[in-house]
């Protein structure tokens, strides 16, 4: 991580702000990331079905391009939830992963970000 840092620091600016720019870059795709899932127009049913299926599933950097993958046994290949899953950007991806990794650990409210705030 320190080498990840060193590598994006500008002469005399601490470790403290480079990492904090780039959690306010990765703040931004997730961001990006929740927009183009709410652009899927999940319902809150398919948003509980996603949920679901990624409980105990290892979300780690390695591991989140293929999200879908980790879906798709559990609802069906051709399950059109999946379809929108695999649909996704990296940043949606992402945002996904991040999503569900707050709904596990109590975040209950991630849900209404998932579908959007007044959507079905």
């Amino acid at each position: 991580m320190l080498a990840f840092l060193r590598a994006r620091q500008k002469e005399d600016e601490s470790l403290g702000a480079v990492a904090q720019r780039q959690l306010e870059f990765y703040q931004a795709l997730l961001a990006r990331g929740i927009q183009e899932i709410q652009a899927l127009e999940l319902s809150q049913k398919e948003a509980l079905r996603i949920l679901e299926a990624l409980n105990g599933i290892l979300i780690t950097p390695e591991t989140t391009p293929l999200l879908w993958a980790g879906v798709a046994p559990r609802l069906g290949d051709e399950d059109p939830t999946v379809r929108k899953v695999r649909s996704l950007s990296p940043a949606g991806i992402w945002a996904l992963a991040d999503a569900a990794a707050q709904f596990w650990r109590g975040n209950r409210e991630v849900l209404k970000e998932i579908i959007g705030e007044g959507q079905k």
